[in-house]
């Protein structure tokens, strides 16, 4: 892998952990899900801890993407699970963050209240993430590991995309 596309990679895969939530198994079907979020609907009082877990899960599936792409012989099969996760939180994103859930009602939040106020501006990187996520899990359902391995990038700079305008710095 190129250095420029390494350390991109790397930095986005921190970014996305450090931001984090685990994707339920029960909502989506998500390995490694673990049932401690509930898979109902996403309140102001749950919020949070949904993002948070949920988040946290998109930054694992990525890390183990990768993991993989970075060896010598990927499990195909793997990167193809992780990249249907993705695709699935992608598309479950924008619910996690209801209007009145933000960093006033819960001080660890890291969700800027641009969120809110430029729902225009996070509505479009969401798509950008959204539509890097179902390019990236075509190729992973194609098999094709360098053309993977080319785009892990720009789906690892989709997340930060977010990450540099709506979430604030650690708490």
């Amino acid at each position: 892998m190129k250095p420029a596309l390494l350390a991109v990679s790397i930095a986005a895969i921190i970014a996305v952990a450090a931001c984090s939530g685990r994707e339920d198994s029960a909502a989506t079907d998500a390995p490694g899900g673990n049932g401690a979020v509930s898979s109902g609907p996403v309140t102001v009082e749950n919020a949070y801890d949904i993002r948070h877990e949920r988040f946290e899960g998109m930054g694992d599936s990525l890390k183990a993407i990768n993991r993989e792409l970075k060896g010598s012989a990927p499990d195909v099969a793997r990167i193809r699970q992780e990249a249907g996760s993705l695709v699935s939180a992608g598309e479950q994103l924008p619910s996690w963050f209801p209007a009145g859930s933000g960093p006033d009602v819960h001080a660890r939040s890291r969700a800027k209240a641009e969120i809110w106020s430029d729902n225009a501006g996070f509505s479009r990187v969401h798509a950008n993430f959204l539509q890097q996520a179902q390019s990236f899990q075509r190729l992973a359902e194609a098999g094709d590991v360098e053309q993977m391995r080319g785009a892990s990038g720009a789906l690892g700079k989709s997340c930060g995309n977010c990450h540099e305008s709506y979430r604030g710095p650690e708490k």
